[in-house]
């Protein structure tokens, strides 16, 4: 009978050890779409994964694994986002917003139309009771859920990267033209990073000449209890910033990559950080290193996942990974190539992966569901809300 075990070889100066895992992340089963999906995963209240594609469907499969519904939006790298009420919202290429029901129908569809520059790229919205805030235009808008109105704008350009994310006061926070911008309940800016020295003239404003900044994020914006931010801007770098918006400490990789993983952030403040040198490191909410592992691949797009018994999940290239909370690997196994999609986990602890090919699978494992932290996956929580904390 060939061996069904996951095996790893160590090299020592003395010879190799050879070190067998036992049976790891069983498939439960597998869905095949018709396009690369690269959009972060979402997991509704009932156990229903939706998944958007490039092929321009948002699918909703059960538990199971089994197709409820598909609704075509049109091509989608951003990832879906899901309301208290089951609805799901969903921004394609052309930022197009739509609102879908639980069943699959269209309850509303707002944005789109023609501009200089339609691509939504892979920025995450996030929302309250009340309102989906998501870009449109090259500004930030706050789309009322009920009706799909633009109550207000905000921001006058938009990067291409990072997320929107929100505060435990309640400021939504969003990468702002080489900056990172923090704006009220009304949309009126309450600070930015870094300052625009000298303020922007009406001129200025009118004519849309904005000067950038120097300050562009890759991945989405993890937020902690005391809403200092955490992100990943260019080279790779882990940076973290306080909830007025001034740079508390910065930790450099040694690479130049351009890295979409989001930091995810522990019960105990511990930030874990998947960084494009293949790299993933542990650190203190002061900045302190705690420890680094190799996970002996190239850059990650897929942002981790932090569980119930505080193992960390991570999806490679190719490769789903279990790290213990010391820094140790648990288990290592094979799961195809060309994951950019972040995963996502049910209560029970099954592990949903997609991949590039259109391919979604749901894994077995122990290690519980996940965790009560303050920022445990992309955009905080299954429903990828974009805020830990109810308001």
């Amino acid at each position: 009978m060939p061996c069904r075990c996951t095996c790893f070889i160590r090299g020592s100066p003395r010879g190799p050890l050879f070190s067998i895992l036992p049976p790891l992340f069983p498939e439960k089963w597998h869905f095949i779409g018709a396009g690369a999906i690269t959009a972060a995963l979402a997991l509704g209240v009932d156990g229903t994964l939706y998944a958007a594609s490039e092929d321009g469907f948002i699918y909703a499969l059960d538990s199971s694994g089994n197709l409820q519904w598909k609704f075509n939006a049109g091509p989608m790298t951003a990832a879906p986002t899901i309301g208290a009420d089951g609805s799901i919202y969903v921004t394609n290429e052309e930022q197009r917003i739509f609102a879908i029901n639980p069943t699959g129908s269209q309850q509303w569809a707002n944005g789109g139309g023609p501009y200089a520059d339609k691509q939504m790229g892979w920025i995450a919205a996030a929302i309250d009771q009340t309102h989906l805030y998501t870009p449109w235009r090259g500004q930030l808008r706050a789309i009322r859920l009920a009706d799909g109105y633009f109550d207000w704008p905000t921001g006058i350009a938009f990067q291409r990267g990072g997320s929107v994310s929100i505060l435990p006061d309640g400021l939504i926070v969003y990468p702002g033209y080489g900056r990172l911008d923090a704006a009220d309940s009304t949309g009126r800016t309450q600070w930015e990073y870094p300052v625009m020295d000298p303020p922007m003239s009406t001129d200025m404003i009118a004519q849309r000449r904005i000067p950038s900044g120097n300050f562009w994020l890759d991945s989405g914006i993890a937020v902690g209890d005391d809403s200092t931010m955490y992100a990943c801007a260019t080279d790779s770098r882990l940076v973290a910033l306080a909830a007025d918006g001034h740079m508390k400490w910065e930790f450099k990789t040694k690479t130049h990559s351009v890295n979409r993983a989001s930091p995810v952030i522990a019960v105990d403040g511990t930030i874990y950080f998947a960084s494009g040198d293949g790299t993933l490191y542990a650190f203190g909410s002061d900045g302190t290193q705690k420890w680094s592992f190799d996970m002996g691949g190239g850059a990650i797009s897929a942002t981790p996942i932090l569980t119930e018994d505080g193992t960390i999940y991570l999806v490679t290239g190719s490769a789903l990974i279990a790290v213990s909370s010391e820094g140790k690997l648990l288990a290592k196994a094979p799961v195809g190539g060309g994951v950019e999609s972040s995963p996502t986990i049910a209560p029970d602890g099954t592990v949903f992966v997609a991949w590039r090919t259109g391919k979604i699978s749901a894994f077995a494992a122990s290690h519980g569901g996940l965790v009560n932290s303050p920022w445990p996956k992309f955009q905080a929580t299954l429903a990828n809300s974009g805020r830990s904390h109810p308001l």
